[in-house]
């Protein structure tokens, strides 16, 4: 039997871009799919396409509830999957043509529980592909290290450039409500699994809306903490030390990542005003960990930032957003 991937994909308000996402599933290589389409709740004109497409094929399931967010939205995908593979894919992205072939390939060749392709950052559809590809076979624990940027700075806890064995994400609730809920689902999934295969083929189209970019930063951003607390108690209830190590560490880091982001914002004034308990909570928290910081596994050039921070956050951000603000300016 042909094994079946089951790919849930959540809609809200991408009325401009859900076309071209169902047309990179619907004319995948790899044709064995169930496509379940979950309507949010959105108040647009996403489900008129959807149901066309529907109409059009049978693979497509359409599921409707209230708006709850993406994390629900993937949960009630999860809960009506019946695939021996699931995957994940945005409404506002795409894929290659050849994804879902390419990743099962990779999955069965290896024997592994996690396929790992490639992602490009595009604003439009291009045509660039290699023909060499680079592929690597993980541990569980090997694959955790990239998780927690230990040795490298990729980031790794995107749930939707992979493919997943059935009983990786069965059974995961990706929490409801979360801004950075791929950062507690990805570890989680990562315990599930034994060996993970990697390539870096690129087989995942991420949207940049360039019309739509701003460097503004919205108090969601900090939910980026209540996702690595999540993490931080997982690591501990596997009773792996170097996870707990890993993830207290990267806990820690959030806090530095959060005032860099917020010192570079366009709204940095506002923010800081509208949040002033909490920047300075950041701020102390930074000051009591900067030499953890300074001596863990942090990009060289992160770690004046960090010293400067710990001496004095107002002063260091409020200059840093100045300068920044005159070069936008020109």
């Amino acid at each position: 039997m042909t094994p079946l991937i089951s790919v849930i994909i959540p809609i809200y308000n991408v009325e401009n871009y859900l076309a071209r996402c169902l047309d990179s599933v619907v004319n995948q290589t790899y044709p064995n799919l169930e496509i379940i389409l979950v309507n949010d709740g959105t108040p647009d004109g996403s489900v008129a396409i959807a149901e066309a497409y529907q109409e059009k094929d049978k693979r497509i399931k359409l599921l409707h509830q209230e708006n709850a967010g993406l994390s629900e939205a993937r949960n009630t995908g999860i809960a009506a999957a019946t695939g021996d593979y699931i995957a994940f894919l945005d409404s506002d992205d795409w894929l290659e043509l050849d994804a879902y072939e390419y990743l099962l390939q990779l999955l069965v060749a290896y024997d592994a529980d996690i396929s790992i392709g490639g992602i490009r950052r595009t604003e439009s559809v291009v045509s660039e592909t290699s023909s060499e590809n680079q592929v690597e076979l993980l541990t569980q624990k090997e694959y955790a290290k990239r998780y927690f940027k230990i040795g490298s700075q990729e980031i790794h806890y995107y749930v939707w450039n992979k493919l997943y064995r059935r009983d990786v994400v069965i059974g995961v609730k990706q929490p409801k409500g979360l801004y950075a809920e791929d950062v507690p689902s990805t570890f989680m999934y990562i315990l599930n699994t034994s060996k993970v295969v990697i390539s870096d083929k690129v087989i995942y189209n991420y949207f940049v809306n360039l019309d739509g970019l701003s460097a503004k930063f919205s108090n969601r951003h900090f939910d980026v903490l209540k996702g690595w607390d999540m993490v931080v108690a997982k690591a501990n209830q596997s009773g792996d030390s170097d996870y707990q190590k890993w993830a207290l560490f990267n806990r820690k880091r959030a806090n530095f990542a959060l005032l860099t982001e917020l010192a570079l914002s366009d709204n940095y004034s506002q923010v800081k005003a509208d949040n002033a308990n909490m920047v300075d909570n950041l701020a102390k928290a930074v000051r009591k960990d900067y030499r953890t910081l300074l001596k863990g596994p942090m990009p060289l050039n992160r770690k004046p930032l960090v010293l400067a921070f710990a001496l004095n956050y107002s002063f260091t951000a409020g200059a840093l957003n100045k300068l920044l603000q005159l070069k936008r300016r020109g």
